[in-house]
């Protein structure tokens, strides 16, 4: 979702949390917005592709220029269990 998507979710008060994503393959952070459902929306390009933002600081100012919601840091690095 572009921001101003993102923007107008929010208006609607359907989204419950944001979700920061470090990506250790890229080394940026990404943002996921989550609504009520579980259902996650990250912040994209005009043509769909998620965004990666330089360090968390960013990811953080993104989240706040669409509005102010719980937000959680995540990781998709995860290790192999043993």
């Amino acid at each position: 979702m572009v921001l101003s998507e993102c923007r107008q979710l929010m208006a609607e008060n359907a989204i419950v949390e944001a979700r920061l994503v470090h990506d250790f393959l890229s080394a940026g952070w990404g943002v996921n917005f989550i609504d009520a459902e579980g259902n996650e929306y990250p912040i994209t390009d005009t043509y769909g592709i998620p965004c990666s933002y330089d360090s968390l600081k960013q990811a953080e100012d993104m989240v706040h220029q669409v509005g102010n919601c719980p937000v959680r840091i995540d990781s998709l690095f995860r290790f192999a269990e043993r």
